[in-house]
């Protein structure tokens, strides 16, 4: 990919709510009762005794009018973790991952992704929606976000040079940091500003260029080289 293909362009901006998930800006009641059953299985996945559920809810692109055809649907278990379990939040970060690679769930064909989110933690998205309450959390504005997209091509440029970088090597350190640094500058825009910062705006050009699957998928083929054990010679 040359540089100058990178485009703040890829970024939607959409007139209505996903006409697919959404009715009269609210949730279509058999996606609604799609969504419960999925949050019940993964809650049966997850073979916590008490999982404290606060709340299930839909946010990110789908809930708000950046949607695009590379869009999922962001399903989220609100739970209570209590803070003298702090080893829950790795078990639930690793249940998640094992999950979601296990089922490849849609819903009209767009992709479910599954995430246990701390009650105590902040979640900034443009639109938060509640399962259980089937109402709004957070109301998603219909306003073009104002970008420079000059500032948004120049950061996604570095990510590109930094993922290049790790695609060309066979370290599996250097793939994962990268792909952990991307992320944390990802969230930390997300925090600062919302879903329209640079540092999200940026990730989502490389997503829709396919360069984050492109960083997954070689993590993916370094580790298992790590974990394999080639043939030796017998004499």
């Amino acid at each position: 990919m040359r540089f100058n293909e990178l485009s703040v362009q890829s970024i939607p901006f959409q007139e209505t709510l996903n006409p697919l998930l959404w009715a009269n800006n609210q949730l279509k009641t058999e996606i609604r009762y799609q969504l419960m059953l999925i949050a019940r299985h993964f809650t049966e996945f997850l073979k916590v005794e008490s999982i404290h559920l606060r709340d299930i809810t839909i946010s990110g692109s789908n809930a708000s009018y950046g949607y695009s055809e590379f869009s999922d649907i962001d399903l989220h278990l609100v739970v209570d973790i209590p803070s003298d379990k702090p080893e829950l939040v790795e078990l639930y970060d690793a249940k998640k991952n094992q999950y979601n690679f296990t089922y490849n769930i849609k819903i009209k064909d767009i992709d479910v992704e599954m995430y246990v989110q701390d009650s105590k933690q902040h979640h900034e998205s443009a639109g938060i929606y509640s399962i259980i309450n089937d109402k709004w959390i957070k109301e998603p504005k219909h306003q073009t976000p104002r970008v420079s997209e000059q500032e948004v091509n120049d950061k996604a440029r570095n990510y590109v040079g930094q993922i290049n970088q790790a695609l060309k090597s066979s370290k599996l350190k250097l793939a994962n940091d990268t792909m952990d640094n991307i992320k944390r500058l990802r969230k930390s825009g997300l925090d600062d500003v919302g879903e329209f910062s640079v540092e999200n705006l940026a990730f989502k050009v490389l997503r829709a260029h396919g360069k984050i699957d492109k960083l997954r998928n070689h993590i993916n083929k370094l580790q298992s080289s790590a974990l394999s054990l080639g043939e030796q010679n017998e004499n």
